[in-house]
């Protein structure tokens, strides 16, 4: 590096360091308070957007896994119910196995109508 160059990078150094240590008007610290301010509002506000959705999701999700859940209990007890119709004979088995579908289907459609659409 030539002097010249030395000397014109010595004096913007210096400058720039001076510049580093002087005070801030006050109309100068408002405005960039206001703007931090802004800045972080903002990113709070992005930040709770976020949360909500995902809380929203989980809520449909755990409501979905206890209409599975839901689901799977009348189908344990479906398959309860027939083998204990089938002790029964004739007319009586018959209804009795309609009746356990009659309950298994009115398990499936209030699973259905409490599933998140």
């Amino acid at each position: 590096m030539t002097f010249s160059k030395l000397v014109l990078a010595a004096a913007l150094a210096a400058l720039s360091l001076s510049a580093c240590d002087t005070k801030e008007t006050p109309a100068e610290t408002r405005a960039d308070v206001a703007d931090a301010a802004r800045s972080g509002a903002a990113d709070v506000a992005d930040e709770q957007r976020e949360a909500n959705q995902a809380a929203t999701e989980s809520r449909e999700e755990v409501a979905e896994a206890n209409a599975d859940v839901a689901l799977a209990q009348a189908k344990a007890d479906y398959k309860v119910a027939i083998e204990a119709c089938d002790a029964k004979t004739g007319s009586m088995r018959d209804a009795c196995k309609s009746a356990a579908q009659a309950a298994l289907d009115a398990a499936q459609a209030r699973v259905d109508a409490a599933k998140p659409k």
